[in-house]
């Protein structure tokens, strides 16, 4: 976002518009209704108080496939929880496709200027830089200074121009985080009073954008924004549960904002499904003493996620995109989010910086995404744990279903690991592409052969070590 906060003192001093449209470089603009769209909620002066800060439309994406094997349409997002989260102050910053007030970017509140004093220039210096057209901008809002020389310009596009100032901390976007947009969302605007809108318009996108299509920079993208989210989630300084205004603001858009926080957790116990119903089935432990109650309890979260998809379609029963983010939402558990766990508990230990993994979204040949077929090119240890647990998990079906048949054991015992073995075939029914990319596929863009030989390593060790 440094380069937002760039391109925001630049715009100061050419046009000082009161409100500014924030795209990613990969977004474009679809609509130009958009901004008539944005303007209805900004402009809408139903007192007290006038304090919403920005319009959030949804990311849409122009190469979306009909297939999206990698759940990148986000529907769950912006189909779902945006919805909800409107009604509690508004949704998220978003990162790209909003409409916000300059004033409040700046460091306003909706009670007060972000001006310590109209005749203080030199506190105004002190946070905004040197530049005197910059300074005259922020007295005379909304109207547009002087023109500025291009080497005036320069100087304010460049990041040494932010030296010794507030940008990135008290002005502007915040760069504490690689999440920035999250990041800024709750600390900038919510914990200060601000609400946000969100505007859904159909049937045309307000604004499109690219979406990765190989399985590499799909993990990566997310493994950046579930460590990026988590570090800012366990922090003592800036976590939503720790923010006492955005607290006193509303308890449930904290609780919101925790959520999506914490959303890297959920690998942990992804991981325990992962591995324990299959080495408990291999030592004869039966894991579930219940069958009908987890049966009751499984049927029920598969249920409940089929109805939030019907609703997100109006109704109409999706059963691919349910599918889909099932399968995915495991594959990203056991790949990114675990990863994600990784990297942010090695920054709060101080022992290495947080990556900042960029994604290709262009120079790829996507021919298979839209053909519905993973692309594991560039694919590295990011995966291993799935494809590990992947054979694992296929291993112990077969070990445990013939040691079930073979053992002595009554039926009634047998029907106890019902709900374990019924667990593992389901999970086997999501990890198939990748048994399928490590062991059937010989294309290139196949599971790579050393992933291939770690997982089955590692999955034999186990196995090793529990029936040993």
């Amino acid at each position: 976002m440094d380069h937002a906060c760039m391109q925001l003192r630049v715009s100061g001093v050419v046009s000082n518009a009161p409100y500014v449209l924030v795209l990613d470089c990969d977004m474009a603009c679809n609509s130009r209704a958009s901004a008539l769209d944005a303007m209805c909620f900004l402009l809408d002066r139903r007192p007290p108080p006038d304090s919403l800060a920005f319009v959030q439309f949804p990311q849409l994406f122009h190469n979306l496939s009909h297939k999206d094997i990698y759940a990148n349409e986000l529907r769950y997002i912006f189909g779902t929880r945006w919805f909800g989260l409107d009604g509690v102050r508004g949704p998220p910053l978003s990162g790209s496709g909003f409409y916000v007030r300059r004033d409040a970017l700046y460091g306003a509140t909706p009670t007060a200027d972000f001006m310590p004093d109209a005749t203080a220039v030199a506190e105004l210096k002190t946070r905004f830089g040197h530049s005197d057209r910059l300074v005259a901008s922020l007295r005379s809002p909304g109207v547009p200074p002087e023109a500025e020389a291009m080497m005036s310009l320069a100087a304010l596009a460049s990041c040494a121009y932010e030296a010794g100032t507030a940008w990135g901390a008290g002005v502007g976007f915040m760069y504490q985080s690689v999440v920035e947009d999250y990041f800024t969302g709750f600390q900038r605007f919510f914990a200060r009073g601000w609400t946000s809108a969100y505007c859904y318009p159909e049937p045309r996108p307000a604004f499109l954008g690219s979406v990765p299509t190989n399985l590499n920079d799909v993990l990566v993208q997310n493994k950046r924004w579930m460590s990026g989210m988590l570090a800012v989630g366990v922090s003592r300084r800036h976590s939503p549960l720790a923010c006492r205004p955005l607290l006193r603001a509303s308890l449930l858009q904290a609780m919101a904002y925790a959520y999506f926080g914490f959303a890297a957790l959920c690998a942990v116990p992804v991981l325990c499904y992962a591995t324990l119903p299959q080495l408990c089935l291999l030592r004869g432990v039966p894991l579930f003493p219940c069958p009908a109650a987890t049966a009751a309890a499984f049927a029920s979260s598969l249920l409940q996620h089929m109805a939030e998809v019907c609703v997100s379609r109006r109704g109409r029963l999706d059963l691919r995109t349910w599918w889909n983010e099932q399968r995915f939402w495991v594959l990203n558990a056991l790949t990114a989010q675990l990863f994600g766990c990784v990297s942010a508990a090695q920054e709060l230990l101080g022992a290495r910086a947080l990556d900042f993994d960029l994604t290709s979204k262009a120079a790829v040949d996507g021919s298979l995404y839209q053909d519905g077929v993973f692309d594991f090119t560039g694919c590295s240890a990011l995966l291993l744990p799935a494809t590990t647990l992947s054979v694992l998990n296929a291993a112990a079906i077969v070990a445990g279903t013939w040691k079930m048949s073979s053992s002595s054991s009554s039926s009634s015992g047998g029907f106890h690991f019902a709900p374990q073995l019924f667990l593992m075939c389901y999970g086997a029914a999501l990890s198939y592409p990748l048994l399928e990319g490590m062991f059937l596929r010989r294309d290139p863009a196949r599971v790579p052969p050393r992933i291939t030989a770690l997982s089955v390593a590692l999955a034999a060790v186990l196995l090793a070590a529990m029936l040993g």
